[in-house]
C-alpha cells in the first residue's frame, strides 16, 4: 500500500530554493544536509552550502536536492540538461485571488487566473528553477 508521496526537486542552489519557498509560499525548513558532510542539520544554516533540504508547509513536504548531487544519486538524470520537469506541482489553496496578486509581483506568471470547466479556479507561475506551480480552489458557482 502506498503511504505518502514526496517530490524531490532538482535545484541549482538549495539555499536559494529554501528562501524562495519560505518567502513566497510560507514553507519552513525541516532538515538539510551540507555539502561534503554526513550530517543532518535541523536549523537552516545559510552559511553552509547545502546538497539537500526537506521543507514543509502544513501537510505538504518538498525535497530540494542540488543538481550535481541528484544526478550522481539517480543515474537516469545524469545526461539531463534541464533542472525543471514536465510535471506541475498543483496546490489547493484557500484564497487564490490574494495569493495570485502577491505571486504576480514575485514570480513569472505562466497562466493568469481562470475558471475551468471542471469547477476550479486556477493560477500558474514558475519558481526560480523553472518548475511550474499551479494554485487552485473551487470556483464560485
Amino acid at each position: 500500500m502506498l503511504k505518502k508521496l514526496w517530490c524531490n526537486m532538482m535545484v541549482a542552489d538549495v539555499n536559494k530554493a529554501i528562501e524562495f519557498y519560505a518567502d513566497v509560499l510560507g514553507f519552513q525548513h525541516v532538515m538539510s544536509v551540507p555539502m561534503g558532510a554526513e550530517e543532518v542539520l535541523f536549523q537552516h544554516d545559510r552559511n553552509k552550502v547545502l546538497v539537500y533540504a526537506l521543507i514543509k508547509n502544513g501537510d505538504i513536504e518538498l525535497m530540494l536536492q542540488e543538481q550535481k548531487s541528484l544526478r550522481e544519486n539517480i543515474p537516469a538524470f545524469a545526461d539531463s540538461a534541464d533542472i525543471s520537469s514536465s510535471a506541475v506541482l498543483y496546490f489547493e489553496v484557500d484564497d487564490l485571488e490574494t495569493l495570485a496578486a502577491r505571486l504576480k509581483t514575485q514570480c513569472e506568471v505562466v497562466r493568469d487566473l481562470h475558471d475551468t470547466f471542471y469547477g476550479m479556479k486556477e493560477f500558474y507561475v514558475k519558481d526560480l528553477n523553472g518548475y511550474v506551480l499551479g494554485f487552485a480552489q473551487p470556483a464560485a458557482r
